[in-house]
């Protein structure tokens, strides 16, 4: 089945998107729990730990754990402060006494903005948004989902392997330390690009992921 959203800045418009998002990812937790996908993984890209996939996912993180469904997440921004704890807390709780390298990684690259957002959920359930750059308010009006695309599910992991690969870690501060303890952007900036490792990938010819 493939639906297709519309996301622009209509309220009535993201209530549906996230039903959506609610709905894929109930469903999905059931055929895990069944032992009907051999994948019980989710893989996101998205803009920031604000976008609706993360609020889906807060919200049947429970029913995920009882499945038990991990996830891996990229995001372009690590603003806003809370939200990014919330997700982190969530991936954790999904996938207990990983490191945070494991669950979740930061396109700070910025040639690596073009990529769309999406989500991939086991085998066959998959999700495409706008590129992660676009402000939210100038987004396109196309969300699509899509339970019964195997090979749509398997270029989005794909996808998402090479743009894990390409990204860094998030500082571990920023995780778990109060919100209110921010160093200044420019000490913050310094720290990123310290943390970018000398052998990852190249940018330079990052392939879309627009389905």
């Amino acid at each position: 089945m493939r639906v297709v959203v519309g996301t622009g800045r209509s309220g009535d418009s993201k209530e549906a998107e996230i039903d959506c998002h609610l709905g894929m990812m109930t469903r999905f937790a059931a055929r895990a729990m069944s032992g009907s996908d051999a994948a019980p993984t989710i893989t996101m890209i998205l803009r920031s730990a604000a976008s609706l996939p993360v609020k889906a996912l807060l919200q049947t993180r429970d029913d995920l754990a009882r499945a038990g469904v991990s996830a891996r997440v990229v995001l372009a921004k690590i603003e806003p402060d809370a939200e990014l704890k919330q997700l982190y807390a969530c991936l954790c709780q999904l996938r207990p006494l990983r490191p945070a390298r494991e669950l979740l990684r930061w396109a700070h690259n910025p040639r690596l903005l073009d990529a769309h957002e999406q989500v991939t959920l086991g085998s066959s359930m998959c999700w495409s948004g706008d590129a992660m750059r676009r402000d939210a308010d100038k987004r396109n009006a196309l969300a699509l989902f899509d339970e019964n695309a195997p090979d749509t599910a398997q270029l989005g992991r794909l996808s998402f392997e090479a743009l894990w690969l390409a990204s860094i870690d998030v500082p571990q501060r920023r995780l778990t330390a109060p919100s209110a303890v921010v160093k200044p952007s420019g000490a913050f900036e310094a720290e990123a690009v310290l943390a970018a490792s000398p052998l990852q990938p190249s940018a330079q010819g990052w392939p879309l992921v627009r389905h």
